[in-house]
């Protein structure tokens, strides 16, 4: 059973409450909110009695970074989250019907739901397949809410092809109603899924999406107690590692350059994960060019700091603005965007500016040989 609520995961296991220090560190190397020491101090004694901070709650974007620089190894994202979600309570403020509308499972229609629903017959008779548990395999394939909406281009991938599909449509790690504040959902998301996976007779839990990973193999072990009976690792992780051993090859060149955006949730997975994607861009062709602010202090995209007002206020353009101004600071006029929430929440600013974004998977599948399924004349 997941625990109760954000507050227990500051406190990881094998930690105890005494061991935060108050230090501030986690404020003072924020990439956003960068205070002096005196005053992240403040602030911490304020978050930690449950009084209203002065800045976190109206600047935190939620990114995770504090987490990566806490040196006792405690989360302070978790103690963040529940104080803003405290103060929403506090004010009456509920999600909104267009956030709870983006929750896998909460309704019967829902974002991804209708999606399904309204997909051709090939795409419904993949997602039918995908609902059967495979068989007994090293490794295996799980597409959650995002890859669910591209069956074909999964399904019929020569990259992927040695890989056995797993992915109920109501499967989720349940990223967006924890970002959103609703733990509740969250843990009703945790434990549908779980009966899901905890069955597969397998070594290894491939995930198609970095945040999937992050959640199943990270959230949900080290912050909530629910840990699989397998190890989780990302598609990028894994694709990496099949190239340095030779059972991939590279097919075709990028041969360009482009800005690569860091995720909020890339912190979290670490360096592994940083040098698959970073060693899959180079080898399919592509140079890197750095944002200012990259890897462990990377700027969120936006999408995380709509806790505030249920996604509804100008604060998460303004919070994609700060990291778009770094990706024109670039001079770059390509985008690499691992996240699909950073693809979708960056795409109509790239648009703005003549700048293509990418959602960076499908290039380099491409650059493996994968091509796009061919679209059917009507």
């Amino acid at each position: 059973m997941a625990s109760k609520s954000y507050i227990d995961a500051f406190i990881p296991a094998g930690k105890d409450a005494a061991e935060c220090v108050n230090c501030g560190l986690c404020l003072q190397k924020c990439p956003v909110m960068k205070m002096e020491k005196e005053e992240s101090k403040a602030e911490m004694k304020r978050l930690l009695k449950g009084e209203e901070p002065k800045r976190v709650l109206n600047e935190c974007t939620f990114c995770f970074s504090c987490n990566h620089y806490c040196p006792q190894g405690l989360k302070p994202y978790a103690l963040f989250i529940e104080r803003m979600v405290a103060k929403k309570q506090e004010s009456g403020e509920g999600i909104s019907p267009e956030m709870e509308y983006m929750f896998t499972g909460k309704h019967e229609s829902g974002y991804f739901f209708d999606k399904y629903h309204a997909a051709p017959d090939e795409d419904k008779a993949i997602l039918e397949r995908w609902k059967n548990l495979p068989d007994p395999s090293k490794d295996i394939l799980f597409i959650g809410c995002v890859g669910r909406t591209i069956p074909q281009t999964i399904e019929y991938s020569k990259t992927l092809e040695g890989l056995p599909k797993y992915g109920p449509r109501d499967a989720c790690c349940g990223e967006i109603p924890y970002r959103m504040g609703e733990y509740q959902s969250f843990i009703e998301i945790v434990e549908r899924t779980r009966k899901y996976l905890e069955p597969l007779k397998i070594e290894r839990l491939v995930c198609y999406c970095g945040s999937c990973a992050n959640y199943l193999g990270n959230f949900w072990p080290n912050y909530h107690g629910v840990r699989l009976p397998f190890e989780v690792i990302s598609l990028w992780e894994w694709l990496w590692e099949k190239y340095k051993a030779g059972e991939l090859k590279i097919q075709r060149s990028l041969s360009t350059e482009a800005a690569l955006t860091d995720s909020c949730y890339s912190s979290e997975l670490g360096d592994g994960f940083y040098e698959a994607v970073r060693g899959l861009h180079e080898a399919a062709g592509m140079k890197v060019i750095e944002l200012e602010n990259n890897r462990y202090d990377n700027l969120c995209c936006g999408f995380a700091s709509g806790i505030r007002g249920g996604y509804k206020n100008k604060y998460v353009g303004m919070v994609a603005q700060k990291k778009f101004d770094q990706i024109l600071a670039t001079k770059a006029t390509t985008v690499s965007c691992y996240c699909p929430g950073c693809w979708d929440n960056l795409i109509g600013l790239g648009k703005k500016n003549n700048i293509k974004v990418h959602f960076a998977i499908n290039q380099i599948l491409w650059a493996f040989g994968d091509d796009p399924p061919a679209k059917k004349k009507k």
